[in-house]
């Protein structure tokens, strides 16, 4: 049994003065191939030497070193401890770290972001091409031994996604923690649009750091994105061919981070062709996680056998490490060959209208329960745990429902982790910056239900996204939700509750928003008989 206890404080953010040792070199001019130039910061071991490099860009400006500050005050947000150099980037690595192991390490302004020229366009291919060109600059450097790996959290990992799909000759190992690749489904999440998060990055984050001398690619990205609400053609242009990814990567995923990270890593994870791969993960906050002493010394082994010739890598490591939670501090560890887990019990639990549980057997007798999809109640079915199980990897939920008085319907899904007093056992969500969260959820607008058999798996249904079914009057329908994937830890006495309802099960995220609802009037969830509703699951053994 593993135990770690996260500080009580929102936030214990520690800056330290960059390290005397460190060359730094603000603001180097790099021309891409259309000649316009990015501004780059280049920190290195003082004296001559050739050095790995450890890359980052960014589209919130390289030389705002202290964008955590904007959280000490953010009300419900918890961050957890961090210590890093006053010379980081936000969310990107540390040159105090780094450079004392050997490394160099290049920040970068993204084009039109900064002191970068150029338009600005954020997950545009664009941006992909332009990383191609830093890491083949910085492969050519004098100071540079020709092998470059990338780093960095959220933003900065999804532009990774993209570069390493394009194979740069001089890239040689990526660290990918936590970041989207589906852009669709980072605006709509079951179909419903999210309505908070986009727009808020979008206003404070990226306009805040823009190049007042530059124009952008899209300016209208948000308004653009909410206006194709099917994955149709307009969200082609963003995709990004996963399996042509082939070089070393250690992907970080997050069982926290379920607004935003969670599935996509864990997805991206599964479909990059790299033959040497490895998978861990956490329920910590996400920053805290990300510069944690564990985290440095796992990033530092990967890096040091594919950039240094140094060391055996990660070879004696289990392809997958997942961090089974019991609640927001306790966990043990799991390791596994593969990502989802193979099934080693496949659990299925029944839903029971007629007194709100949750059986093993299909109930005989048929039963509804309704609910206001329009209240912030709904319904919920509990199961009381008999003996230690740990539920890992990939569920779903699968419904029968009705509407009365409407065609579609929002559908918001939690999973619950009671203890043996029935008080809700609390988790780190949202990134871990909220730290009362449930275990896991799902999202599903009923008209999107269409169900793409060829990219879904046993527990996961992926939804096509691509026409509206909606429903008919007394038509009772058939939908399966993915509930994101997690692992936790439930013991004898404890209870798993499913929840079902209109409205985001709260405490939700502080950053996510569903505003643009469809709900109106009463649902009613069918079980038992000829109605299929129940969940499914993997159990895994310790």
């Amino acid at each position: 049994m593993s135990k770690h206890m996260v500080s009580d404080q929102k936030i214990d953010l520690a800056y330290e003065p960059l390290n005397e040792n460190v060359s730094f070199e603000q603001g180097v001019k790099v021309p891409m191939r259309d000649g316009v130039e990015l501004s780059v910061n280049v920190f290195k071991p003082k004296g001559p030497g050739k050095y790995p490099v450890v890359m980052a860009v960014s589209p919130y400006g390289k030389d705002s070193f202290d964008k955590l500050d904007i959280f000490r005050n953010v009300p419900s947000m918890h961050l957890g401890k961090i210590t890093v150099s006053d010379h980081t980037s936000f969310e990107a690595p540390d040159p105090n770290f780094w450079v004392s192991q050997g490394y160099a390490v290049i920040q970068v302004d993204t084009r039109g972001q900064g002191e970068s020229g150029g338009e600005t366009g954020p997950f545009h291919i664009q941006d992909s091409e332009d990383y191609y060109d830093l890491i083949e600059w910085a492969g050519a450097q004098s100071w540079s031994n020709g092998r470059v790996g990338l780093n960095g959290v959220s933003y900065l990992c999804v532009s990774q996604w993209g570069v390493a799909a394009l194979s740069p000759p001089s890239l040689k190992a990526v660290v990918l923690w936590e970041g989207w690749n589906d852009f669709y489904r980072r605006f709509y999440k079951g179909g419903i649009p999210e309505t908070t998060f986009m727009p808020w990055l979008w206003e404070n984050w990226i306009k805040a750091a823009h190049n007042p001398s530059s124009g952008y690619i899209e300016p209208d990205y948000i308004q653009n994105g909410f206006s194709h609400p099917l994955n149709d053609q307009y969200w082609r242009k963003f995709d990004i061919p996963l399996e042509k990814i082939k070089v070393p990567a250690l992907v970080c995923a997050s069982f926290s981070d379920q607004g935003l990270h969670t599935p996509d890593t864990f997805e991206g994870f599964k479909k990059i062709s790299s033959e040497d791969k490895w998978l861990v993960t956490h329920r910590q906050p996400k920053w805290e996680a990300y510069y944690s002493e564990e985290s440095l010394d796992l990033q530092k082994t990967f890096f040091d056998h594919y950039l240094l010739n140094k060391g055996d890598g990660l070879k004696d490591q289990s392809r997958v490490t997942i961090k089974s939670y019991r609640d927001r501090d306790t966990f043990e560890i799991l390791e596994r060959n593969s990502w989802p887990p193979a099934t080693e019990v496949y659990e299925i639990l029944h839903l029971n209208a007629n007194d709100s549980l949750l059986q093993v057997n299909r109930p005989a007798i048929a039963g509804s329960a309704k609910y206001d999809s329009t209240s912030e109640e709904g319904l919920y079915f509990d199961y009381r745990i008999s003996e230690e199980m740990i539920i890992g990897g990939e569920s779903k939920l699968s419904l029968s429902l009705s509407i009365d008085d409407a065609d579609d319907t929002d559908l918001f899904i939690g999973i619950e982790k009671l203890d043996s007093n029935g008080d809700r056992v609390l988790f780190y969500g949202f990134g871990g910056v909220n730290p009362n969260d449930i275990v896991t959820r799902g999202w599903l607008r009923v008209s999107h239900r269409e169900i793409d058999e060829t990219a879904s798996a046993p527990l996961r249904p992926v939804h096509k996204h691509q026409r509206l079914m909606p429903v008919n009057a007394n038509e009772v329908v058939a939908v399966e939700i993915e509930l994101l994937p997690h692992s936790t830890t439930f013991l004898p006495g404890e209870t798993l509750r499913i929840r079902v309802q209109g409205k985001p099960i709260q405490p939700d995220a502080p950053l996510l928003g569903f505003e643009d609802s469809v709900n109106k009037g009463k649902v009613s969830v069918h079980t038992g008989g000829e109605h299929l509703s129940c969940i499914s699951f993997s159990r895994l053994d310790k």
